[in-house]
């Protein structure tokens, strides 16, 4: 009897022991940001990987996390997200809310306010048109739910994804008369799928494919029993649908327990054309697709990683092209002449470099570099027989979405990571707090981290 009291003694002490050794998991993007990313670092490992590849779900099972916000103006609360994935042995399932993701939103367009809004930012094209009364809002409350399975060596990750924003408008206000509706709606939905396969104990490769559909439509009525003319027609209507595909892949190549190479390569796509229509209809000719916007990433590239004890050191180099278009088409007489429009980015290289180190056992420091050397053009192809323009500078360009920093301010980056038991809270530090000091120096109020990331293993 006393025996079995000793054994059932250690079996709890060995069970209370391993769940002792259970540790936070630093992460998010403040962490990626402060060490070189732009936001993001494609060469290291983070939680934030099953937003690009579903199968990392079972890497990060038990796992609650969040990024709680940016301190910028008009983006601290939009950036928020919470998720949280639960593990069952082989099979891991979970759901992320908030997560900004595709080209309707305002800080994914790579020229904020330029004639290339549009290219990656749908939002902006509808606000552009807006008919009378509609007033455009982003998707709100994304959701993705995702699932990862082992099988052997590999396993496989897919997500949902699902976002909208609708509004209806009756009668008077907002510039419509009592018999006009306005009915304006934009969504997103979308599918990941990806895997991730231990080839051996020294590689590692993973893979994703995403395709996402994103429509916006805006739809005014008028049930007025007089005579609709052109000019005062019984409805008109935005139209806009645009499919958005991405594929991403990364090796991880252990050469020893200190070093390890991490290739990897992504290529993305977006492209929609709006349509106007009325009733009645504008007699033939009619310009209904003004504009063809497009957008087109490509990045190859390679990075090192240096672990030691206590931290590491990474180190990436890669060549990123980046393009966008906005095809105009103009009706000149009877004739369509269209004009086409490209703005274009070669990065060479783009940098990401980073470091973290346990200065305690509850606190880690970062510090990073991130720069995009880059050559950028502009080319206008105006009908025949007008020249073609084209407009070619080299400059610095910084990351999207850029949280309200330039490029000058993001390529230097600091962070701390502050781990209580089980939870991790990850900081990226403001350069004004650095700059000014604490309140109770500089008299001015200065916000310490302007990217805060939080997370609790279970």
């Amino acid at each position: 009897m006393k025996k079995h009291f000793v054994v059932i003694l250690l079996l709890a002490a060995t069970v209370l022991t391993a769940q002792e050794k259970v540790q936070a998991i630093h992460g998010g993007t403040a962490r990626t940001a402060a060490l070189g990313g732009g936001p993001n670092n494609p060469y290291i490992k983070d939680y934030t990987d099953v937003f690009t590849n579903p199968a990392y779900a079972l890497t990060y099972s038990d796992f609650l996390y969040s990024d709680i916000g940016y301190a910028f103006a008009a983006y601290s609360a939009s950036g928020q997200y919470i998720g949280y994935t639960l593990g069952l042995n082989n099979l891991a399932v979970g759901i992320a809310i908030g997560k900004r993701e595709g080209p309707m939103f305002a800080e994914q367009s790579l020229l904020p306010g330029s004639f290339y809004g549009s290219s990656d930012n749908m939002t902006a094209d509808a606000q552009a048109n807006t008919l009378p009364g509609s007033i455009i809002r982003e998707p709100r409350s994304p959701i993705q739910l995702y699932g990862a399975f082992k099988l052997g060596a590999m396993t496989i990750g897919a997500s949902i994804y699902r976002s909208g924003w609708s509004q209806v408008n009756d009668g008077t206000g907002l510039g419509l008369t009592t018999k006009q509706k306005l009915d304006a709606g934009q969504g997103q939905t979308g599918i990941k799928a990806g895997v991730l396969i231990e080839l051996s104990q020294q590689i590692t490769i993973d893979g994703a494919v995403m395709f996402r559909n994103n429509s916006s439509t805006i739809e005014l009525t008028d049930s007025d029993t007089a005579a609709h003319t052109i000019a005062n027609p019984s409805s008109q209507k935005y139209d806009a649908s645009g499919s958005e595909f991405a594929v991403n892949a990364r090796a991880i190549v252990k050469l020893s327990d200190k070093l390890e190479v991490v290739p990897q390569a992504r290529f993305a796509t977006f492209g929609y054309q709006p349509e106007f229509s009325q009733n009645p209809s504008v007699p033939a000719p009619a310009n209904t697709k003004p504009n063809d916007y497009g957008r087109s990433e490509f990045e190859v590239g390679v990075g090192i990683n240096s672990k030691f004890t206590g931290g590491m050191v990474t180190f990436g180099l890669s060549i990123q092209s980046i393009s966008l278009k906005n095809d105009v088409t103009t009706l000149s007489g009877t004739t369509f002449q269209t004009t086409k429009n490209t703005a274009s980015w070669l990065d060479l290289p783009k940098i990401n470099v980073g470091a973290e180190y346990q200065v305690a056992s509850w606190l880690t420091g970062r510090l990073g570099y991130f720069n995009r050397l880059s050559s950028m053009s502009t080319k206008t192809e105006p009908p025949s027989p007008a020249t073609t323009t084209e407009v070619t500078i080299g400059q610095e360009n910084g990351y999207t979405p850029n949280f309200g920093l330039n490029s000058a301010s993001q390529q230097l980056s600091l962070g701390l990571g502050i781990s209580i038991d089980r939870v991790a809270i990850d900081g990226y530090m403001g350069e004004r707090f650095l700059a000014a000091g604490p309140y109770i120096l500089s008299g001015n109020g200065q916000d310490m981290f302007c990217i805060m990331s939080m997370s609790v293993k279970f």
